[in-house]
């Protein structure tokens, strides 16, 4: 294929695994992506899904785009933070493990005891932690703008210019960046911004922020995708075009999705 597309494992109409991969066979979706609990439900356990997962990836020919690790650097305490550095080493071996080499990261979540001006070194130093073991391990890293912390553009850069590693960039959304509280208008130019540095995609529409948002097929929504995907191209991007759907359609609203990005990609 031509054209990587791929699509998320969230939202999808409760499909199991197999059921997504099969959809994915019958859509022609080469790509995945993964949720850490995919693959690794329980960190306080050494039992995972690898063999499992590796499996149905062969049955059905599906590749793993990247998996998401759900990290938190924004913790109270040094034993819980170091808990998150250990849980992204972890997923560096195991999507290895499953022939990948591509995880998303969080920066992590506000909450009670921890200040706002404390998140930007929490952030860095979580991030630095785990971009050495991924530079061990030959594993890319990919900082997601979500939430209400890194759908800060500027902090988000920030990060990844204090970091300064080829194994860090980040993982485009192109909604986040209006639901966070962003006009519009302002989408253009914060895509400019970040496209130098991603690594991979959420191809995601719809309209408002906060309380106002709601999720829609690529293309139904109010969010600039042609220009980011032109803006994309023009800064070399090379990897998956993958499709969120945060709407009420379930399969059917990712069926859309797919059929958007091959039309327009």
């Amino acid at each position: 294929m031509d054209k990587k597309i791929g699509v998320i494992k969230y939202n999808i109409s409760d499909f199991t695994m197999e059921q997504l991969f099969r959809w994915c066979n019958e859509n022609n979706v080469e790509y995945v992506e993964l949720q850490r609990s995919d693959v690794w439900e329980d960190i306080t356990k050494s039992e995972n899904r690898i063999k499992d997962v590796s499996k149905l990836l062969q049955k059905y020919s599906i590749k793993i785009s990247q998996i998401s690790t759900g990290s938190d650097f924004l913790q109270k305490t040094e034993d819980t933070f170091q808990k998150q550095v250990w849980m992204v080493g972890e997923m560096c071996k195991m999507v290895k493990d499953l022939g990948f080499n591509q995880l998303r990261i969080d920066g992590g979540w506000p909450k009670e005891g921890i200040e706002e001006k404390d998140y930007r070194e929490l952030i860095i130093k979580g991030v630095s932690a785990v971009v050495e073991i991924a530079e061990k391990e030959g594993v890319y890293l990919a900082l997601d703008n979500h939430g209400v912390v890194t759908n800060n553009y500027v902090l988000l850069l920030d990060v990844i210019k204090t970091v300064n590693s080829k194994h860090l960039g980040t993982n485009l959304d192109t909604m986040n960046y209006r639901w966070y509280g962003y006009k519009v208008e302002e989408l253009v130019n914060i895509y400019k911004k970040v496209a130098p540095y991603t690594f991979h995609t959420h191809i995601k529409d719809g309209t408002g922020s906060r309380e106002t948002y709601k999720g829609t097929a690529l293309g139904e929504g109010e969010i600039p995708l042609l220009d980011a995907i032109k803006i994309l191209k023009e800064n070399g991007y090379k990897g998956v075009w993958c499709a969120e759907y945060e709407g009420k359609e379930g399969a059917d609203g990712y069926k859309k999705c797919v059929e958007w990005l091959r039309k327009n990609l």
